[in-house]
């Protein structure tokens, strides 16, 4: 006899980007059943539109299909595709989507308080929990963050360790606590790194190996096993910031690449209707284009 599965009251939180649309695309369809809303995060730092190339990352990442292709997409009223925009996702699972530009304000604690969640999954998100919202989801607020911890604190683990050479890059799940990066950890996923493949590439795929171990907790959940996360040994944790000019041209040096047009079309495919996939080709190629136009002006 099949035990009826318990529905959660679930909050997941992710960026307004390429690789956020992915995770939701990942997630949602394995919440079918529970009861979930959807908070998005638009942050960008000002390092991002000062250093060419985290500006390169930042037009790929959320400029082209953010504000150009998924807007065009949405014009459709049967767009047929495997992966969903945005917008497509709130439709097709009936999930409320909200941009939010602080996550501890007022308004956002009152209105998590009154949904009274289960549990809350962060990916990507960029805004940083306090306790006031952290400690409202009944099982605790997690974090799939893109980088083997201790040892891949802070920002842009991917590309740490593709320049430092690993063979995989680490997708730790942790509890959320008062530091960042700090909490006691699930497990951590890995996705082995293939040189032949882009930084963006990496970074969007990173993340699955993270969600699934989310899932392989929130089964235990269900069936009324508390999670058990170990707590990290910070005397191996190094926190990392945004790479600068120096980091990048290593990078480089290594023949490493942080986009790659055929990457780039393969990641957005599935967001694309088959019979447009011949535009979806004039898509990526004007932005290889402009990828290495700011790439000369800047190296030149």
């Amino acid at each position: 006899m099949t035990v009826p599965r318990q529905p959660l009251r679930v909050v997941l939180c992710t960026k307004r980007d390429l690789a956020g649309a992915l995770v939701l695309n990942q997630v949602l369809p394995r919440l079918v059943g529970d009861k979930v809303v959807v908070l998005l995060s638009d942050k960008t730092r000002p390092v991002e539109n000062s250093v060419p190339e985290l500006a390169e990352m930042k037009f790929l990442e959320r400029d082209l299909p953010v504000d150009t292709l998924f807007p065009l997409i949405d014009r459709d009223p049967c767009p047929d595709t495997a992966l969903a925009t945005f917008e497509g996702l709130a439709t097709r699972y009936g999930v409320d989507i909200r941009v939010v530009e602080r996550v501890n304000d007022a308004e956002t604690e009152d209105f998590l308080r009154r949904f009274a969640p289960d549990i809350m999954l962060s990916a990507r998100f960029s805004l940083i929990f306090r306790r006031n919202v952290f400690d409202i989801p009944r099982h605790g607020t997690y974090n799939v963050h893109p980088g083997a911890l201790p040892r891949y604190a802070g920002l842009f683990a991917p590309f740490r360790c593709m320049l430092e050479g690993d063979e995989a890059i680490g997708c730790t799940l942790h509890k959320v606590d008062d530091g960042i990066d700090t909490g006691p950890v699930i497990g951590i996923g890995w996705q082995p790194v293939d040189p032949a493949r882009s930084l963006l590439w990496h970074v969007v795929n990173t993340y699955g190996a993270g969600l699934e171990l989310f899932f392989r907790m929130l089964d235990g959940v269900r069936r009324g096993e508390a999670p058990q996360p170990q707590v990290q040994d910070m005397s191996q944790r190094v926190y990392g910031s945004l790479p600068g000019a120096e980091a990048f041209a290593a990078f480089r040096q290594k023949g490493l690449k942080l986009f790659d047009p055929e990457d780039y079309m393969e990641i957005l495919r599935g967001f694309v209707p088959e019979r447009s996939f011949g535009h979806l080709e004039a898509v990526a190629g004007a932005a290889s284009d402009k990828v290495r136009a700011s790439c000369c002006c800047a190296h030149a």
